[in-house]
C-alpha cells in the first residue's frame, strides 16, 4: 500500500492560498491606479496567485497516478474511479453550479421565463459557465474523462518526466497556436489542453514518486537551490510583465508582434510549473520542520480546500457591494478585512458542513 503523501496535503493548502490571493486582490487591483504604490502590491499578489490552478492540476495528476499506478488496470478499477468522481465531484459541481446560477439570476434580475432559465442553466452546466471560478471543475472533469487513457499509457510505457514535459508542452502550445490562428475558441482556459503539462508532469511524477523522492532527498540542497531560483525568476518575470500590461506601458518594453501572446503564455506556464515544484518543496519543508500546530493547520486547510474554493466567491460577491472607499486607508483596510473574514467564514462553514453525512453533495470530498 502506498504511504500517505503529507507533503502533497501541505502543497494543496498553499495552492488554496494562491487561489484566494487572486480573488481577494482583484477588487483592490481594480480600485487603484498605476501611480499608487499599492498598485504594485495588489498586482504582485494577483500574479503570484496564478499558480493556484496549475498547482491543483499538477497535484491531481500526481495523486491519481500515485494511487492508481500500482492497481490492476481492470474494468472494476475504472468503474470504481468514475463512481467516486460521479459522487464526490460531478454531483457537487451540478449542485453548486445551480446555486450560483440562481444567485446570479436573482442578483442581476436576469430572469425572463422558466424555459429560458432552464435552457441557460443547462448550457451553463454543460460548459462550466454557471460562475467564473467553476471553469476549474469543468476542466478537471475533462481530465477525469481521459484519465484511463493516461493511466494505461503510464502503465505500458516507462518514460522520463523530462520527456513528458517536452511532449506535453509541445501539445499545449500547438493548441495555443491552432486556437489563436484557426479555431479561435472563446474561454481557451476552459479546455484541458491549456493545462496539459501541469497534469501530465504531475502524473509522471506520481507514477515514479518513490524513486523521484529518494533522488530528491539525496540531492536536497541542489533541488532547493534550483526550485527556489526557478520559482523566484518565473514569478518576478511575470509580475513585471503583468505590471507593464496593467499600467498600459507594455508596448514600451515588448513591442506588439504576432508572437507576443506566446511570451505571456510561456511565462504563465513557467510560473505554473515552477509553482508546482515550489509548493511541493514547501510541503517537504513543513514536514522537515515537524511543527505540529503548523502541520495541523495546513492539513485541515487542505481537507477543507475544495469546500472553501466552492463557496468563497458567494461571500466575496456580496462583500464587494459593501466596499467602503471613503479614504485610501479605509479602502485598503477593507481588502485585508475581507480576505481574513471570508476565509474564516468559509473555513467555519465548510468545517461545519463536513460533519454532515451528506455534506459531499455540496462540498464534495
Amino acid at each position: 500500500m502506498n504511504k500517505q503523501l503529507d507533503e502533497v496535503q501541505y502543497a494543496r493548502a498553499f495552492a488554496m492560498f494562491a487561489v484566494l490571493f487572486v480573488h481577494f486582490s482583484s477588487t483592490g487591483l481594480g480600485g487603484v491606479t498605476p501611480e499608487s504604490s499599492t498598485f504594485y502590491i495588489y498586482s504582485a499578489f494577483n500574479t503570484i496567485g496564478k499558480i493556484g490552478v496549475p498547482v491543483f492540476f499538477f497535484l491531481s495528476g500526481l495523486v491519481l497516478l500515485y494511487s492508481y499506478n500500482k492497481r490492476p488496470f481492470t474494468k472494476e478499477t475504472i468503474l470504481q474511479f468514475y463512481k467516486k468522481r460521479l459522487k464526490y465531484i460531478i454531483v457537487p459541481y451540478i449542485v453548486i453550479s445551480t446555486f450560483y446560477f440562481v444567485v446570479s439570476t436573482v442578483k442581476y434580475s436576469s430572469f425572463t421565463s422558466v424555459p429560458a432559465f432552464l435552457t441557460d442553466l443547462g448550457e451553463a452546466l454543460l460548459w462550466g459557465k454557471a460562475y467564473t471560478h467553476l471553469y476549474f471543475l469543468f476542466v478537471l472533469l475533462q481530465f477525469y474523462l481521459i484519465f484511463p487513457f493516461i493511466l494505461y499509457f503510464f502503465k505500458k510505457v516507462k518514460v522520463r518526466v523530462s520527456v513528458v514535459l517536452i511532449v506535453s508542452l509541445a501539445l499545449q502550445f500547438t493548441w495555443f497556436y491552432v486556437n489563436k490562428n484557426y479555431v479561435q475558441v472563446e474561454a481557451r482556459g476552459s479546455y484541458f489542453m491549456s493545462y496539459l503539462p501541469f497534469f501530465l508532469v504531475g502524473a509522471a511524477m506520481g507514477a515514479n514518486y518513490a524513486q523521484l523522492d529518494q533522488w530528491w532527498q539525496t540531492n536536497r540542497k541542489k533541488m532547493t537551490a534550483f526550485i527556489v531560483t526557478l520559482f523566484a525568476s518565473a514569478a518576478v518575470s511575470l509580475i513585471v510583465v503583468d505590471i507593464w500590461t496593467r499600467a498600459g506601458t507594455l508596448d514600451n518594453y515588448l513591442p506588439s508582434t504576432p508572437y507576443r501572446s506566446y511570451i505571456f503564455d510561456g511565462l504563465w506556464v513557467l510560473l505554473g510549473l515552477a509553482g508546482s515544484l515550489f509548493t511541493l518543496w514547501l510541503g517537504k519543508v513543513v514536514m522537515a520542520l515537524d511543527y505540529a500546530p503548523l502541520q495541523h493547520f495546513l492539513n485541515r486547510l487542505a481537507q477543507l480546500s475544495f469546500g472553501i474554493y466552492l463557496i468563497h466567491p458567494f461571500f466575496l460577491l456580496y462583500f464587494r457591494d459593501w466596499l467602503p472607499s471613503s479614504t485610501p486607508l479605509v479602502f485598503h483596510g477593507w481588502q485585508l478585512f475581507t480576505a481574513i473574514a471570508i476565509t474564516g467564514i468559509c473555513w467555519v462553514l465548510t468545517s461545519w458542513l463536513s460533519k454532515w453525512k451528506a455534506s459531499w453533495i455540496i462540498i464534495g470530498k
